[in-house]
């Protein structure tokens, strides 16, 4: 469960729940530098294919950023100094979700998988932040979410609920 980077001190706790997302953004940023580096090489290559790869290594590029920047930075800090969870994006950018005390832990689906997410109580359907991958009905994910659970899961449960 070291893909979700939890990191518990006695008055913090901090989860990246997207960090699996590198390994992905690290083969999109290969691919496209690849493209970018090699296609200009490739003389006998049409005019109109060489721009389509540079438009597909373009779209990779991209979505590597992207996917950077909004998930595989992103952490959430759990903080009982200030009573509040915050969702921290690259450069330190903080941004207040809502009190400790408020939070509930539910599980959303979406296409037939489920994930755990946090919202605020009686607002957790309009707004809410995954901090799970998604599972679905397989043995293996099935072992996957029952691992989730008690490796990550309950240890934020005991952090909010302990005080």
């Amino acid at each position: 469960m070291n893909k979700y980077q939890l990191e518990i001190t006695s008055t913090e706790l901090i989860i990246r729940p997207y960090f699996g997302y590198l390994p992905k953004i690290r083969i999109f940023t290969f691919l496209s530098v690849i493209i970018f580096c090699f296609v200009p090489f490739f003389t006998q290559l049409d005019y109109n294919i060489r721009y389509i790869l540079y438009g597909i290594g373009g779209i990779m590029l991209f979505y590597a950023i992207y996917d950077f920047i909004f998930r595989g930075s992103v952490k959430f800090l759990f903080d009982k100094k200030t009573n509040s969870i915050y969702k921290i994006y690259i450069l330190s950018i903080r941004k207040r979700l809502m009190a400790l005390d408020e939070m509930t832990i539910i599980n959303t689906a979406e296409y037939g998988e489920m994930a755990y997410a946090i919202g605020k109580k009686k607002k957790q359907f309009i707004k809410n932040y995954p901090i799970s991958d998604t599972f679905s009905g397989g043995k293996k994910s099935t072992a996957r979410e029952t691992e989730y659970i008690e490796n990550i899961l309950n240890p934020i449960l005991e952090f909010v609920n302990k005080k």
